[in-house]
């Protein structure tokens, strides 16, 4: 019998901790207004000079300097959007909004005040630019050119930016405040996100049904960025309902999957050690427990959760593990799928290389996996286990 060190014996070699933090958020209401705005005005008009390369060259004519819209947008935390049956572009920011079409030299405030832009919005080979005369007069940001591809403005971003349709989100780097809404109307905050010494951060936002959004947020930390908090918020009715995260780094190199989603309309809140199926309205219905299937000391990604069965991978060995919903036996799906020299490879890897196993769906009884030899550069291979 192969002896694989323990989860703690392995961790503790490398003199590296594994911390999971997993703390359950109840529902918080929508916060009316958006207090500290003047705070921040006064801070974006006082910040340093930033100078910015752009990927698409800015020009002048008639002596306006245009901006590629769609490149520039972002830099200073506005959200574009496009409403096909207005033909009208939307520019969303936490303060204000603007509203104009492609070949006029208008644009339309949140209050409904209409601003002349002094030059008309042009589409050239498909990219459209706007004069820069847009921000300064809306938003308050001067933007000037510094030759070539370089612009230069006053104004430190401040936030993470994310959408699904025409719901847009807005995280605060530095307060961990929420924000959100629909495209061309200020957001609202949402609630608070648990993070701690945020540095890599991204966030990703996903739509479950009209009224229904779920955010995964994952941020890098610590050097050299081996430690990360992965965070999944549900947002229901215009609300922040329900928060679920963990936290996993240190000596082994395996990359943990994302978790999956949602089983039967219930959403998948992954708390490392645990998981809950949880309503649309933030009402947990089902807890799953993964020390009952494996190391109580080790932090766990669900990839995959059907009726009969679900699949969830320990981060230190990056093992798959198939767990029947039934019988509560749990079976490492390497042993099956890879040859005695990949397992070998897997179980006495110092650092953890992880199983290179991705499930990619079933037929009836059949499990397909995409299964990627240890070290090796070449394509996966493509391998089916048939449940008993």
């Amino acid at each position: 019998m192969r002896k694989i060190p323990s989860t703690t014996a392995r961790v503790a070699a490398a003199a590296l901790a594994l911390t999971v933090a997993a703390t359950a958020v109840p529902a918080i209401p929508g916060l009316s207004g958006l207090p500290g705005l003047s705070a921040l005005t006064t801070q974006a008009a006082a910040a340093e000079k930033t100078i910015h390369t752009l990927n698409t060259k800015p020009f002048k004519q008639s002596g306006q300097l245009y901006l590629p819209l769609r490149e520039v947008a972002p830099l200073l935390d506005l959200q574009l959007t496009y409403n096909s049956s207005a033909k009208t572009y939307q520019l969303t920011g936490i303060t204000q909004t603007a509203q104009f079409k492609a070949g006029s030299a208008k644009a339309t405030s949140k209050s409904g005040a209409v601003l002349s832009l002094g030059a008309s919005v042009l589409v050239k080979n498909g990219v459209t630019y706007v004069p820069a005369s847009l921000f300064s007069k809306l938003f308050s940001i001067p933007i000037t050119s510094s030759g070539g591809q370089d612009i230069s403005f006053s104004f430190t971003s401040r936030y993470l930016l994310s959408s699904a349709g025409d719901m847009l989100f807005w995280l605060n780097r530095t307060q961990n405040a929420l924000y959100g809404g629909r495209a061309g109307t200020l957001p609202s905050r949402l609630g608070s996100i648990n993070l701690r010494s945020p540095d890599w951060l991204y966030m990703d936002a996903r739509s479950v049904d009209k009224d229904t959004y779920v955010l995964e947020i994952s941020n890098a930390h610590g050097e050299p960025h081996i430690f990360n908090d992965r965070i999944r918020v549900l947002i229901h009715g215009g609300k922040q309902v329900y928060q679920a995260g963990y936290s996993y780094g240190g000596p082994s190199t395996v990359n943990l999957l994302p978790d999956a989603l949602s089983h039967k309309g219930q959403i998948i809140m992954n708390y490392g050690h645990y998981a809950d199926l949880v309503s649309p309205d933030g009402t947990a219905q089902e807890t799953i427990r993964f020390e009952n299937y494996g190391a109580a000391d080790e932090v766990y990604s669900l990839e995959a959760i059907e009726d009969d069965f679900f699949l969830i991978r320990e981060y230190t060995l990056g093992t798959l593990l198939l767990v029947d919903r039934s019988s509560g036996v749990s079976i490492p799906l390497y042993l099956s799928l890879h040859s005695e020299e990949s397992i070998e490879m897997i179980e006495q890897s110092e650092w953890g290389i992880g199983d290179g196993l991705v499930y990619m769906g079933r037929t009836g009884n059949q499990l397909k996996f995409s299964v990627r030899t240890p070290y090796s550069s070449a394509d996966p291979a493509v391998k089916f286990y048939t449940l008993l």
